[in-house]
């Protein structure tokens, strides 16, 4: 796969992940408290923005950055 494909779907998958945040199905509903104190919006907004959004950028930084060179020579002269 080339890095251009690479950059490609993190892109798509960034654009993905946007459009989930804004929940605009689960806006008003209230009705179903989770742990009898969350209701079913937040609790989502905790799901995209904090656990998928951390997976995401760790497998997109696996997947655009470059490799570090294996003899990387920190003194500079």
């Amino acid at each position: 796969m080339t890095q251009k494909t690479k950059v490609l779907l993190v892109i798509i998958g960034f654009s993905l992940l946007t459009l989930f945040h804004f929940d605009f199905w689960w806006f008003h509903l209230v009705d179903p408290i989770l742990f009898g104190f969350m209701p079913f919006a937040l609790w989502f907004q905790i799901l995209t923005g904090g656990i998928v959004a951390s997976i995401f950028l760790y497998f997109s930084y696996k997947v655009i950055w470059p490799d570090v060179p294996d003899e990387f020579d920190e003194e500079v002269e």
